[in-house]
């Protein structure tokens, strides 16, 4: 009986140990395939939490009836929310990750998206960020104030 006991646990390990050789060689073999997918990952990211932070400012506009803004700054790849009332306050301010820049910022006076308090826009434009592999990613604002993320 305890011969059959010590061949079963020798089978044991053989096949622990297989299960690891596979595992082991598909994340090898995985790992250059999701670094390619990385630098689009992290433009969708990227451009939807603008899409986001824009609708948000939007909808700061409507509920305070105050003017809400993003500012863009293309020489350090970054944009701050920011409230005006009797001073213009900051009320966030987001940096892009370091493979992701603006490629193009068009229809908006000094690169500001500006919501008047009916959620409208004051200009309307689109912004167009790009990755390292040079993908972009559009966003367009209508007159109405519909931000738009083009897939």
């Amino acid at each position: 009986m305890n011969n059959l006991y010590k061949n079963q646990s020798g089978e044991l390990l053989i096949n622990l140990i297989v299960t690891l050789a596979i595992i082991g060689t598909l994340a090898v073999i995985s790992m250059p395939l999701l670094k390619n997918y990385q630098p689009g990952l992290k433009l969708n990211l990227a451009a939807k939490n603008l899409t986001s932070d824009l609708r948000y400012i939007q909808q700061q506009t409507i509920t305070e009836q105050k003017i809400h803004m993003i500012q863009f700054s293309t020489s350090t790849n970054s944009y701050d929310l920011l409230k005006f009332d009797t001073a213009t306050s900051t009320l966030k301010s987001v940096f892009l990750p370091t493979d992701i820049s603006f490629d193009s910022i068009s229809g908006f006076y000094d690169n500001i998206v500006k919501f008047n308090p009916y959620g409208a826009v004051y200009e309307y434009g689109s912004i167009v960020l790009v990755n390292t592999s040079s993908t972009t990613k559009t966003i367009n604002i209508k007159p109405s104030g519909y931000v738009e993320l083009q897939q």
